[in-house]
């Protein structure tokens, strides 16, 4: 595996730091062919200036910068061909290149994913133009698109290779983060470019209000949604730490469970993980373990701490704590999606579980996950009275259960979760227990 992605990386090195050098020194060597310097002097020198009026006036979007240069570049392309193209594009590099440190590969490299680019565009623009019978309109879409995704492609295959990422993965980023507004300034470039060229250049006026007057709102809206991002950070990390005191009091109340929570919280998601949920459903399962026992509070220590044991009448309100913690998060008006969790996670496949009686997938999901954690987890430690059981021996009454009490597929998943930790990881995980935990315990005393 080692060898076959060192293959891959010296393949992209290759391409990027000599196809790409190649190209750029060949279409900007068969391009200028085309310029004729009396001729163009004006196209050039409107370039030029809007090239650099477009370094120095950015679209800020959420996560990065985006320069209005490729709108501008573009419609050089449907206007005048490709040669304004590579010229606009030449400019913007250079100027790019000596505003951060310069590196000359990296500004040619640079310079030919533009200029493969372009010329892909103005090969694909004659070819179309040679049916003459397709709408301006149709063809600047088509074009806007290809200039977007063949971009899209050769940047992300020179900034995964200087930043040593996967290209699928730069490139998924990459279109996440600017694809709508990338495609808008082009499309606004297409519709500028067909204004030039049925009433001249003065219209470019307005269209150049419309670029400076999206820039304005843009920086306004992303600054905006940026201090929004922080405020959820904050409140995310606020609930965190809200949801690591809970269960510290939770477990706090029960003497012999210290740390149970977090530790099926942590078995949930392993499971979760590894049956492919996504990351939201993954952390819904891991929070609502950490809250699954928070119905205990209801619970009168005498009953939650016996040593000796429960009486019926006892068990039977010890079993009440799954509907308790229903209704307190219920009324808490917060993680309603954990609600099933903590009602159900009690529920047994063969239906003789409680508080609902519930049977195969009629519970849910997240409550047989979290039905064979919680089980786990209470076999495997050290109560008191008795000794915490073998994991092995534990994995056993998995298996004894499974079908009956547990998911039989859900049990399969688990079992071999635990199987593959090394051993002292594993003896770490099941002694889990944070000192706030213990420091809270001997506050409640």
């Amino acid at each position: 595996m080692r060898q076959k992605t060192n293959y891959a990386v010296w393949i992209k090195g290759i391409v990027v730091q000599v196809g790409f050098v190649i190209a750029a020194i060949y279409i900007f060597y068969t391009s200028s062919s085309e310029w004729t310097a009396r001729e163009h002097w004006g196209v050039l020198s409107t370039y030029t200036l809007l090239t650099i009026f477009s370094c120095f006036a950015p679209v800020r979007i959420s996560n990065t910068i985006l320069t209005v240069n490729n709108a501008v570049i573009f419609s050089g392309i449907l206007l005048y061909g490709v040669w304004v193209g590579v010229w606009a594009a030449v400019i913007e590099s250079l100027i790019i290149a000596f505003l951060v440190r310069f590196n000359p590969l990296k500004a040619i490299i640079n310079i030919g994913q533009l200029l493969m680019t372009i010329w892909t565009v103005a090969f694909l623009k004659d070819w179309i133009e040679g049916f003459g019978t397709i709408s301006p309109i149709i063809s600047d879409l088509f074009l806007a698109g290809v200039y977007w995704f063949v971009n899209l492609i050769l940047c992300g295959l020179g900034i995964s290779y200087f930043h040593q990422m996967t290209w699928a993965r730069t490139v998924k980023m990459m279109a996440k983060g600017f694809t709508s507004t990338y495609l808008l300034l082009l499309i606004l470039a297409g519709v500028g470019s067909r204004l030039v060229e049925s009433y001249g250049p003065l219209t470019l006026i307005p269209m150049m209000i419309a670029f400076i007057t999206i820039s304005y709102v843009f920086h306004h809206y992303y600054d905006n949604l940026q201090r929004l991002q922080q405020k959820v950070e904050e409140v995310k990390s606020f609930n965190h730490n809200f949801l690591t005191t809970m269960a510290a009091s939770i477990d706090a109340r029960d003497r012999y469970t210290s740390g149970h929570s977090q530790r099926v919280a942590y078995w949930g998601r392993e499971i979760a993980r590894d049956i492919g949920l996504s990351e939201r459903k993954v952390e819904d399962v891991y929070i609502g373990g950490i809250l699954h026992d928070i119905g205990k509070i209801g619970i009168e220590d005498e009953i939650l701490n016996k040593k000796g044991k429960l009486t019926p009448e006892e068990y039977d309100k010890i079993k009440q704590h799954t509907v308790i913690g229903y209704e307190i998060i219920l009324q808490a008006g917060m993680f309603n999606e954990l609600l099933p969790a903590i009602r159900s996670h009690h529920e047994r496949i063969d239906g003789r579980g409680y508080p609902d009686g519930l049977a195969g997938d009629e519970i849910p999901l997240m409550a047989r996950i979290l039905a064979i954690s919680d089980a786990f987890d209470a076999m495997v430690a050290d109560r008191p009275y008795r000794k915490g059981l073998p994991v092995e021996e534990a994995l056993q009454e998995i298996r004894r259960g499974s079908g009956t009490q547990f998911d039989p597929i859900l049990a399969e998943h688990f079992i071999r979760i635990v199987q593959r930790l090394p051993y002292e990881e594993l003896q770490s995980i099941i002694g889990m227990e944070s000192i706030p935990q213990k420091q809270l315990q001997e506050a409640i005393r």
